[in-house]
């Protein structure tokens, strides 16, 4: 399969666009009939990622991030830091044709995120393998810094006219543009808001205070979700977005305002906040009387 893999490459770097065309259904046949090998063989795809720049023809090189897409899947939980160095590489390109197939072939790194962080487990509930947490800790220690990189990326492609632009579609084509795709594929889910475990007593909080919500959000027939209010909470920016979500109910009597209230004061200590790095104000003050304790 390697030399296979090799010529497959060659075509994809230099071929006609109906020799890609064939190259690629090689590649979706060699892993539908063996993917084992497929992914034993996978990281001589590696190698390959040094041959990109000297890809003269855009169209080409289209195809060869496109042809990347298997060997993403196949590498991804492995050599994480290799693509991803690869995709930030590739994401600043001048052509945005090749910038889009990257960011679509480096889905394939979200999933292996995902399915790392939130390990499937059996029956529901099973506790994790050491081998688990560890593969856990580290994919969650590889998003932080994906999510790092790509956000210092973009404070360098910024421009100030970006700024008057309300949705990322309606942007310009450009490197900033492509970057705040690839951000959004990365945070579509809530899995970047679980890169840090709080302590015991702050989970069990927050559990309870989810239940509460849940119920709030039934009992005033809130149009606002649970995600939505978790949402809200973490890209807060001042204290006013609190009162956006309390506008989000229906008030009701004085006493039921003030239930609402009181619940959703508690979630903004418990919930974590994007300027916290992921943290909620409650486990700050916990980590602050837990150091006044050890000194």
């Amino acid at each position: 399969m390697k030399e296979e893999f090799e010529n497959i490459f060659s075509i994809l770097k230099n071929g006609s666009q109906e020799e890609v065309k064939v190259a690629k259904k090689k590649l979706d046949k060699l892993w539908h009939g063996d993917s084992e090998s497929f992914k034993k063989h996978a990281p001589i795809a590696l190698k390959q990622l040094g041959e990109f720049d000297v890809i003269q023809n855009p169209k080409n090189q289209e195809a060869f991030i496109s042809g990347l897409n298997l060997f993403f899947l196949a590498l991804s939980d492995e050599h994480f830091k290799k693509l991803k160095d690869f995709v930030l590489k590739v994401i600043c390109h001048q052509n945005g044709h090749v910038r889009e197939q990257m960011r679509k072939t480096a889905d394939w790194m979200y999933i292996s995120l995902s399915s790392r962080i939130h390990p499937f487990v059996w029956p529901r509930g099973k506790k994790l393998t050491q081998k688990q947490i560890e593969e856990q800790e580290e994919a969650k220690k590889e998003f932080a810094e994906y999510l790092s990189d790509i956000e210092s990326l973009m404070e360098k492609y910024y421009e100030r006219s970006y700024g008057r632009v309300k949705y990322v579609s309606s942007l310009k084509p450009s490197v900033y543009k492509s970057l705040q795709l690839l951000l959004s594929d990365l945070t579509r889910g809530n899995l970047h808001k679980n890169l840090h475990t709080p302590p015991p007593v702050i989970l069990a909080k927050r559990e309870e205070i989810e239940k509460e919500l849940s119920v709030l959000i039934k009992k005033t027939k809130s149009d606002i979700t649970l995600d939505e209010i978790q949402d809200i909470i973490y890209e807060e920016t001042d204290f006013e977005d609190l009162n956006d979500i309390i506008r989000a109910f229906d008030m009701g009597s004085p006493y039921e305002l003030q239930n609402i209230i009181e619940t959703l004061n508690e979630a903004w200590n418990y919930f974590p906040h994007r300027v916290l790095n992921g943290l909620c104000p409650a486990e700050i003050a916990h980590q602050s009387k837990q150091a006044k304790l050890l000194n």
